[in-house]
């Protein structure tokens, strides 16, 4: 009788879906994971959720504008998503409105950083460019900072920035409020100071993360 012999250890296998219209970005990511054979590449310019069953989510933003984007971000549950052929404000954007995104890859990321970076976030970690964590840290402690000293805002103070975050100009939110241009201009003078903001639009968007965009 023979003896028994153990089987091959089987590395797990694991689905990774590409969400591009580049065949060639396809070709590429391929020959960069040929050296793992635990990872599975398919290709899906037009997904549906049901059809997505994966370990992972690379998210070819460069194949799409960002109102598709942000529709295919908020597709995926659970499934960890990863952004790449990015580039670095774009990127920012989106992390800074989808936090559950795991990872960011640049263009023109090397293939070992490439491998590298899947297989962390494979193993349930994040993988982000330092410049970029850096920059969502900061942004962090704005938001934190900016609930210390939210309730220091007048109302009004509230009111304008708010609606200077739906892109409203001075002239525009003071037809609206029916205040004068100057008035406008010295509240929202007075509340940047008070946020330690450096300009409408980033003071705007500190008001908005607290207080939301309805601000009677």
């Amino acid at each position: 009788m023979k003896d028994d012999v153990a089987p091959a250890f089987q590395p797990a296998q694991f689905r990774i879906t590409l969400l591009s219209a580049s065949k060639l970005l396809d070709s590429t990511l391929r020959q960069h994971l040929y050296d793992c054979p635990s990872c599975t590449l398919v290709h899906m310019v037009t997904p549906r959720p049901e059809h997505v069953d994966s370990a992972l989510v690379l998210l070819d933003v460069a194949s799409y504008d960002r109102n598709d984007c942000v529709h295919l971000l908020r597709q995926f549950g659970d499934t960890p998503v990863a952004l790449i052929n990015a580039q670095p404000d774009q990127a920012r954007r989106l992390v800074e409105t989808h936090p559950w995104i795991r990872g960011v890859i640049y263009r023109a990321t090397p293939r070992a950083m490439f491998v590298r970076g899947i297989q962390t976030m494979l193993a349930g970690g994040d993988w982000l460019p330092r410049e970029l964590m850096e920059t969502l840290l900061c942004r962090y402690r704005q938001l934190s900072n900016a609930h210390q000293v939210i309730d220091e805002l007048t109302l009004r103070e509230k009111q304008i920035l708010a609606l200077a975050g739906q892109g409203l100009s001075n002239a525009a939110i003071g037809e609206r409020l029916h205040l004068s241009i100057h008035t406008i201009k010295s509240h929202v003078h007075n509340a940047l100071r008070k946020l330690g903001a450096s300009n409408r639009a980033q003071g705007a968007s500190l008001v908005l993360a607290h207080v939301g965009e309805a601000v009677s």
